[in-house]
């Protein structure tokens, strides 16, 4: 239960709109800036912060992916 309510409490809606993208597989900045319309700045940003959340991880340089810890994000906000 503390988990459900830390992972709302951390993620706002620039976060979760870049996570919705990222469940359908790896996704880079461009991608994600034409799916969720974000500024570069914003998603380099949150992108960033994600990583450092352990939500997503870069798998190589301008490629990441959602990790286990992001898809279990995504289905709490989804509940």
């Amino acid at each position: 239960m503390a988990t459900s309510v830390l992972n709302m409490v951390e993620l706002d809606d620039r976060d979760q709109a870049v996570l919705k993208v990222m469940a359908d597989g790896r996704a880079n900045p461009y991608l994600i800036r034409e799916e969720t319309e974000l500024e570069k700045g914003d998603v380099n940003t949150v992108l960033v912060r994600l990583a450092r959340l352990g939500y997503v991880e870069q798998v190589t340089r301008g490629l990441y992916e959602i990790t286990d810890k992001g898809s279990n994000a995504m289905g709490e906000i989804d509940e």
